[in-house]
């Protein structure tokens, strides 16, 4: 592959668009050309000799800006750039707002995404997914309160905050329904805010009684914060996240998935997981797995 340097222009994280940029000085070496190009990958990756991977890094600890050195880091990086050298093609991050993601890979804007995106019944009417990470969704509180929180139903009847760009939004309700409403207890109040740290912050300030989000989450701020928030009552059904596809691009998806095996098989996978703290979140990769 090419040794031409990359010139990085930094830009706000939220932007729409916002890319980490390569150097137009030339595409990746015949060699590396060819590895795609054998590997299966899309005329433009071969061509190109770079996997261009979408995230919105502002879910740690699978992609996030680090505070020092301002790039983007995390567990998803980790594993893209192990399928990256699997594939053998270079791997360049290009950072979007949340709600841009799968525009991005449908338009051709990137060509995978790995963001925390939950492979849905839904989301396949538009996009492939080679699911790669076993989520779990966990109510937590201030840790003061959490001796109050030994069974569903002390869920019932209280204030919870939630991201509503996330699929736990939908699970905190169905929750409430089954759990509460279903049993004669009071409904869960939900409150939806535009992010994870936004309903931490409802949380920490005293307005919900509980929050919920994914336990990869939890784990990072337990290490930032040990004394301040704490996981109460059953992890909620296990929901995959996936590395995003164009729809219906078999030799792209057999690809990837193909790559996302091999790690599996040397090890790779597990150990970036197991040393990230979730080791709960190893499953088989599969192509569109949720049914």
């Amino acid at each position: 592959m090419s040794r031409c340097p990359r010139v990085l222009k930094p830009l706000p994280v939220l932007a729409i668009g916002t890319v980490l940029l390569a150097s137009a000085c030339g595409s990746g070496s015949a060699a590396g050309n060819d590895t795609a190009a054998k590997s299966g990958l899309s005329a433009a990756v071969a061509q190109s000799g770079t996997l261009r991977v979408g995230m919105s890094p502002d879910f740690p600890p699978m992609e996030y800006l680090d505070e020092k050195t301002k790039k983007v880091t995390g567990v998803d990086v980790e594993l893209a750039n192990a399928l990256g050298k699997q594939l053998g093609v270079k791997v360049e991050i290009v950072q979007q707002s949340f709600d841009q993601l799968l525009n991005s890979v449908q338009t051709g804007r990137v060509d995978i995404v790995m963001s925390g995106l939950s492979d849905t019944v839904e989301r396949q009417k538009t996009v492939d997914f080679i699911d790669y990470f076993g989520s779990q969704g966990r109510f937590y509180t201030r840790q003061k309160d959490s001796a109050a929180y030994k069974k569903a139903t002390d869920a019932c009847g209280k204030t919870l905050a939630v991201s509503k760009k996330t699929d736990y939004y939908e699970q905190a309700q169905e929750f409430s329904k089954k759990r509460c409403v279903a049993a004669g207890k009071r409904a869960i109040t939900l409150l939806p805010t535009d992010s994870g740290s936004a309903a931490r912050l409802q949380l920490e300030q005293g307005r919900v009684d509980l929050a919920l989000q994914g336990a990869e989450n939890l784990a990072y701020f337990e290490k930032k914060d040990p004394a301040k928030f704490e996981p109460v009552l059953e992890p909620l059904e296990s929901q995959p996240f996936g590395i995003v596809l164009k729809k219906g691009d078999a030799k792209m998806s057999g690809s990837v998935l193909k790559g996302m095996n091999a790690l599996v098989k040397n090890g790779t996978y597990r150990r970036i997981l197991t040393e990230g703290g979730m080791k709960y979140a190893v499953i088989t990769p599969a192509l569109n797995g949720t049914k």
